[in-house]
C-alpha cells in the first residue's frame, strides 16, 4: 500500500479489513496495469480497486460521456448525407424506389425494436 494515497473513498473506515479476492489477467494486461499504476504512484492492486470503484460511481466509467461528441457528429453527418442522397434519388426519378426502401427499413426496425419505431 502506498502511504501517499488514501486507502479508500472518503468516509471509509481505515481500520476495516479488506477481504482478498482473486481476479485474472493475461500477462500483458497485468504488465500494462502495473506500468500505468506505477506512473501514478500506486500499486497495481490499488489502481484496479480505485478504478473499479470509480467506474461504479460513474455508472459506465464515463465512456458514454466521452463518446457523446463523436456520436453527435456521426449522427449529424449521416443525416446530412442521407438527405443529400434522398434528394439525388428523387431528382433521378427514383423516388418511388427510395420510398419503398424507407418503408421496408421501418418495418424491419419495428421487428427489431418490438414495434417501437418512430
Amino acid at each position: 500500500m502506498n502511504p501517499n494515497h488514501p486507502v479508500g473513498p472518503p468516509g471509509t473506515d481505515k481500520a476495516a479489513k479488506r477481504t482478498p479476492h482473486s481476479i485474472r489477467f493475461f500477462g500483458p494486461e497485468w504488465d500494462r496495469i502495473e506500468a500505468f499504476a506505477e506512473d501514478r504512484g500506486l500499486t497495481a492492486p490499488e489502481f484496479v480497486r480505485f478504478a473499479t470503484l470509480a467506474a461504479i460511481e460513474e455508472g459506465d466509467g464515463g465512456r458514454a460521456r466521452r463518446l457523446d461528441p463523436l456520436i453527435e457528429t456521426t449522427f449529424r453527418a449521416t443525416y446530412i448525407l442521407v438527405l443529400k442522397l434522398r434528394y439525388e434519388m428523387h431528382e433521378a426519378g427514383k423516388g418511388e424506389a427510395l420510398e419503398s426502401l424507407i418503408a421496408e427499413a421501418h418495418e424491419r426496425q419495428d421487428v427489431l425494436l418490438g414495434g417501437a419505431s418512430a
